[in-house]
């Protein structure tokens, strides 16, 4: 292992204690979270030595491990050996004393933990951009002994620019007291951070390269028993074409150069592989090209969707299908993937959006996994936005509830390696799934489909025909100014003026509870209101979830006790209206007005009470880990034809 470091860093678990508030990012129950570290300066003389592979073969290099033990985290990259890039890669298991699930065998990267001792062999097919196909293995040797005390997960892939997250977890019970992450070999990555309430993370860009590249990174952990143990983690870096002024290149986003069309026969396969998502799309595809599902499928099967779905990876097609079939969700979630040309599922997606220019929905796969393995093929850099609102002396935080427990209910802490229920699974898809088509049945309600031409495209469409909710700031508006200039601070990153940041809970109530806003969020504009209505009525309609709202004043509040709370609000009679317009628009053969009979009422949280403790009225109810709750807001966009990454949004360019 390569020790030159270019540059290294520090994380101490007791001195970020010591400065740092429960939460993990922009609101928390003890006050804003700090500014996260400031990115770390190279050293003054950086070590550019490149990583060696381990192997060469067939015009094949291999990097990465070549020996390790039961137990361990390990990863195998390749690239060409005359830097020719590869645009099609499979790794396949030759041999092995026990199988090993590669979940991103189309890459130029594998990672994964080894079950038992003896020697694996791996065989790569590759065909480069030249039209070269070139084959070859490499073999793994697996030892018994000794047990790994730390993983750094997880070894993979990911293209130049693109954003990376690696985190290293601990073994056999121990606790982690500071981590060292030192680079250790290949060309620089960039705007690295790390994250203040989570020092296992390590978050950065990937460098530019100009061929494949393998770079190299250690973890080494100090445990509080005074041990110390460490592991590397490898980074194959694609080199890719990505054009300046693309829609999401311009935007500051990299999208994976992996992605594929889940269903490799759908008659659409090439169209959305090229319309939807990628680092050179410039331009609409029209209808005629790559139409609504709602113009091909009155009746859409979960076939019909799958022939739709970009995925990074095979498994996030596969949990769709298992969600799409299974959830009683399922027939809704069929019926309102009507209103899109595509669905994208990506480990690099932060937050999900729905994005009129396509017409397609693009959703986190941290909403899909079920395995610990697939969970570690995600990237678990924050939302952006999470520091928004941090000098604000209050948070509005929501969740959904079922049965006096949260839903979803399940504890998943990243380095027990738990495997996620399929109703916690349908709990994490639905809610965002009922959100983002809301969105989309927005711009395209069912009365619409019918009238495309092969000619029109959504965003040409959407700016000459506008949308349902534009009849909300007329029809069914939202009153209160300061409701609406706060949640410019809280969602869109808006400084907080010296007024704003006086506000305390007390306020905050004042402002919000004699509206009919069904939450914070449906303030920053009436397309996040309309989405909000729907998405609230239909998870307690559909699914028996309540969603709860609460004001929690944050100074001096230390066990987050409640200002103000309640349950059910979107069933509050001043609101029925307002969810009616949007239902009716997105689902009309709902009888909706029957169906809000049979709502739970709203009811009032307790104000003597903590908002973790609220969630059972008849008991208290344990706080989830990190009060990462609080977080949880629904993914959203905050223009019709902005992409909003995490710099400066950029408009559209007129098609």
């Amino acid at each position: 292992m390569m020790m030159s470091s270019r540059w290294m860093f520090v994380l101490s678990v007791v001195a970020m204690l010591s400065v740092a508030s429960c939460g993990g990012g922009s609101d928390s129950g003890t006050g804003p979270a700090p500014n996260p570290p400031a990115p770390p300066s190279p050293s003054p003389e950086p070590d550019n030595q490149p990583v060696e592979p381990i192997a060469t073969a067939g015009g094949l290099s291999f990097f990465g491990d070549s020996n390790a033990v039961v137990g361990e985290s390990v990863g195998l990259g390749v690239r060409a050996s005359d830097s020719t890039d590869l645009e099609e890669v499979e790794w396949q298991q030759m041999s092995g004393p026990a199988n090993v699930n590669l979940l991103a065998a189309h890459t130029l990267a594998v990672g994964f933990d080894v079950p038992l001792a003896g020697d694996y062999e791996f065989s790569v097919n590759a065909l480069t951009a030249s039209g070269q196909t070139l084959s070859a293995s490499v073999i793994l040797t697996v030892t018994s002994d000794p047990t790994p005390n730390v993983n750094v997960r997880l070894d993979h892939a990911a293209t130049e620019r693109g954003r990376v997250s690696f985190r290293v977890d601990a073994a056999n019970s121990k606790t982690i007291d500071a981590v060292t992450w030192t680079q250790t070999g290949g060309p620089e990555a960039q705007n690295v951070q790390l994250d203040a309430d989570r020092p296992e993370y390590i978050y950065f860009d990937a460098p530019s390269v100009t061929a494949d590249t393998a770079i190299t990174f250690e973890a080494e952990v100090a445990f509080t028993d005074q041990t110390v143990a460490a592991d590397d983690v490898l980074l194959m870096v694609q080199n890719d074409t990505i054009v300046a002024d693309a829609y999401f290149p311009g935007n500051n986003q990299i999208v994976s150069a992996d992605m594929f069309a889940f269903n490799s026969n759908s008659p659409y396969a090439d169209e959305i592989e090229r319309c939807v998502y990628t680092n050179a799309l410039r331009s609409t595809c029209r209808f005629g090209e790559l139409p609504l599902l709602g113009q091909t499928a009155t009746e859409p099967t979960v076939e019909d969707v799958l022939d739709r779905t970009l995925v990074s990876h095979a498994w996030m097609g596969e949990r769709f299908r298992q969600y799409l079939t299974n959830s009683d969700a399922g027939q809704d979630m069929l019926k309102l993937l009507r209103a899109t040309t595509a669905v994208v599922i990506s480990y690099e997606v932060r937050p999900s959006f729905y994005w009129t220019a396509t017409g397609a929905i693009y959703l986190d796969a941290n909403n899909f996994w079920q395995t610990p393995q697939e969970r570690d093929t995600l990237n678990d850099r924050p939302d952006f936005r999470s520091d928004f609102g941090n000098d604000l002396n209050f948070v509005i935080p929501w969740r959904y509830v079922k049965n006096n427990d949260y839903y979803p209910a399940g504890r998943y802490p990243a380095d027990a390696r738990l495997t996620r229920s399929f109703v916690d699974l349908e709990a994490s898809i639905s809610w965002l799934m009922y959100h983002e088509l809301g969105h989309a049945n927005d711009f395209f309600p069912p009365t619409s489909w019918a009238g495309l031409r092969s000619s029109d495209d959504p965003l040409s469409y959407f700016r000459n025909n506008g949308a349902s909710s534009d009849q909300i700031p007329v029809s069914y508006p939202l009153l209160p100014n300061e409701m609406k200039a706060l949640a410019q601070v809280s969602f869109a990153g808006e400084t907080a003026t010296s007024t704003q940041r006086s506000y305390r809970g007390d306020d905050i109530e004042l402002f919000f509870t004699p509206d009919v806003a069904p939450a914070y969020y449906a303030y920053l504009n009436e397309r996040e209101d309309f989405a909000t209505l729907f998405e609230r009525f239909m998870m307690a309609y559909r699914l028996g979830a309540s969603s709860d709202i609460g004001i929690i004043d944050t100074v001096n509040n230390p066990d987050v006790i409640i200002t103000w709370g309640q349950r059910d609000r979107i069933s509050a009679s001043d609101l029925q209206t307002r969810v009616r317009f949007a239902v009716e628009n997105v689902l009309p053969e709902l009888n909706v007005r029957a169906i809000q009979q049979q709502l739970p009422a709203p009811r009032l949280l307790d104000p003597t009470r903590s908002w973790f403790d609220n969630v059972n009225p008849n008991g208290a109810t344990p706080a989830p880990e990190h009060h990462h709750e609080l977080l949880r807001l629904p993914a959203r966009r905050l223009s019709d034809e902005f992409i909003h990454g995490p710099d400066v949004p950029v408009s559209l360019p007129e098609q």
